[in-house]
């Protein structure tokens, strides 16, 4: 099983921030639209995979999500509108963090835990090598692990239009 890093930048992604603020709504209503991500290791890339979302730009930097890729890689219209050639993969989220609202797995610990990954630049879709695969997992389940408490309290927290954090309770490993 690859590890896959999907990388998204609002500030000049077809992808927005309000929308994704609205995909975590929707994601806790169980109303999610399907996902799908530009990837540039397309040969590397299988259904089964699990990816990490790692959000660039302006405020808070890293880790904003994780799931499992749902689909092979498919050939389809560059998004940005230049003619390239794009492959893109389907995915599910088990979690979606607002890094406005919580924290997330900040791009300095990623740069200072692997340093030989290209995390705030480069292409979307990148395959990590095992080891740093394993490095990212582990560096993921301690965040987990010390946030956990915070993520389930806002997780639960009662509001109608919960846009700070989605978990699927059975996949996500917190709770």
């Amino acid at each position: 099983m690859a590890t896959v890093i999907l990388k998204w930048n609002p500030n000049f992604s077809s992808y927005s921030m309000l929308r994704y603020l609205y995909d975590i709504v929707n994601a806790n209503y169980g109303e999610t639209d399907d996902f799908n991500w530009s990837v540039w290791d397309h040969d590397k890339i299988s259904e089964g995979d699990k990816f990490y979302w790692v959000k660039l730009g302006y405020g808070q930097t890293g880790i904003v999500g994780c799931g499992n890729v749902t689909s092979a890689p498919y050939k389809a219209d560059d998004w940005s509108g230049k003619g390239r050639e794009t492959y893109y993969i389907d995915f599910v989220p088990t979690v979606l963090i607002n890094p406005d609202a919580l924290p997330i797995l900040n791009i300095a610990t990623l740069h200072s835990r692997i340093p030989d990954f290209e995390w705030d630049h480069g292409h979307s879709g990148l395959v990590l090598a095992d080891q740093q695969a394993e490095e990212l997992d582990n560096l993921w389940k301690a965040f987990v692990a010390e946030h956990g408490q915070e993520f389930m309290q806002k997780a639960e927290c009662g509001r109608r239009e919960n846009d700070y954090i989605y978990l699927d309770f059975d996949e996500s490993g917190i709770g």
